[in-house]
């Protein structure tokens, strides 16, 4: 496979048996670039060195100048790490333009000082080169000797997939699931594919998307898989569900989401109205107007005002209107809904953020207040749905 190259050059420790100008000339015959590049130094003697390696390189391996008036990008101040840096990304970036399909970038960082050897290293993580190569052999005082030459590569893949899964974990643990997973999207390594998939499932799982999610399970954890299948298949207005939905909203509060956490507490609390619809009182939609009428009491308001709003002998139940529904049907728990004016109070914030009508700031006290509201009228009047409140079952890491 052809490659090009790019090769840092110094001045050079010298040594009885050693001669740095060849040694960068046998690094050449073995590798056998298309192109090259040599970064040296401003010093004289770096130059006049690099002009050696360039005069003996082999025949088909073409040198790149840096510019029509300029052979070489010289680092001028060799013992900065930061300016040898960018100079090595932007020879990178000139390198990069060139590639042809199922070419390598090569960085050879052995020459120069150490800052420039560094900064090469750093150059190429930093532009995602997949290799590295350091030219190595016999060494006698201190420097390899001339002749023994040989290429030590050293593949920065497991370094990126490191760095990669660390920074998806990071996203993990904040709720970032589908950029987490679309960080991990270039590496076919199972473990990699494995908390890929684990991002995917919590990413679905979130969105309460119970399906995608029971699929994405499948791939790691088949007792997850069961569990979300079995979520999937509820009934829309289980308690099963409204446990889980209000799961989402306590993670939503954990991240610091808490306009979005109020809007999932608000919808929980009308969920739980038409929860106790469908349980107790047999009422589902689409709710039809018929239907209501059967339960009211005669002559009462609401029947009225359901009356005046029917659409094709349908109601639209709002979360509202659900609650108080139920509590002109004398269901306790409606009763407790309204007698808790801070319960009220506190999901009402949300008409007045940007999940309602307005751009009201939540604080995590409001949020706090209204979590622990809410668990206290379903753990007396929805007991089954409060023991499904719980987040402890979603993986809490990548790993």
């Amino acid at each position: 496979m052809k490659s090009l190259l790019i090769l840092t050059v110094g001045t050079g420790t010298k040594g009885a048996h050693s001669n740095l100008a060849q040694g960068l000339v046998n690094t050449l015959h073995q590798l056998r670039p298309r192109l090259f590049w040599l970064v040296p130094s401003a010093s004289p003697d770096s130059i006049a060195l690099a002009e050696i390696v360039r005069d003996g390189a082999p025949v088909d391996c073409a040198f790149q100048p840096w510019a029509p008036d300029q052979p070489f990008r010289q680092v001028e101040h060799h013992d900065d790490l930061y300016v040898c840096r960018n100079a090595l990304r932007e020879v990178i970036h000139a390198a990069r333009q060139l590639l042809k399909a199922k070419e390598r970038l090569i960085v050879n960082p052995t020459s120069g000082t150490k800052q420039m050897s560094v900064a090469a290293a750093l150059a190429a993580l930093d532009e995602g080169i997949g290799e590295i190569v350091f030219t190595v052999g016999e060494r006698a005082d201190g420097v390899v000797k001339t002749g023994t030459e040989r290429m030590a590569s050293f593949s920065t893949h497991q370094f990126f997939i490191e760095r990669d899964m660390r920074l998806a974990g990071e996203l993990f643990a904040a709720g970032a699931f589908y950029a987490a997973a679309r960080l991990l999207r270039p590496y076919s390594e199972p473990e990699v594919q494995r908390a890929r998939e684990t991002a995917l499932c919590l990413h679905e799982w979130q969105r309460l998307n119970h399906a995608k999610a029971a699929s994405h399970a499948a791939k790691f954890n088949e007792e997850l898989r069961l569990s979300l299948k079995r979520l999937a298949d509820a009934d829309e207005f289980s308690p099963e569900r409204l446990g889980d939905l209000l799961g989402s909203a306590d993670e939503l509060a954990r991240w610091g989401d808490h306009e979005e956490a109020l809007a999932r507490y608000y919808r929980s609390a009308e969920q739980a109205a038409k929860v106790r619809l469908a349980g107790t009182h047999s009422l589902r939609p689409p709710y039809q107007l018929e239907a209501i009428m059967h339960l009211l009491p005669a002559g009462c308001r609401m029947a009225d005002e359901f009356r005046r709003k029917a659409r094709q002998g349908a109601i639209l139940l709002t979360a509202q209107v659900a609650w108080e529904l139920l509590d002109t049907l004398g269901d306790p728990m409606a009763v407790a809904y309204f007698a808790d004016d801070r319960l009220q109070q506190g999901l009402s914030r949300r008409n007045e953020s940007m999940y309602g009508h307005g751009q009201a700031v939540i604080d995590a006290a409001q949020i706090q207040s209204v979590a622990a509201r809410l668990r206290n009228l379903l753990r007396e009047h929805l007991p089954a749905a409060e023991a499904s409140w719980n987040a402890a079952g979603r993986p809490r890491t990548l790993s």
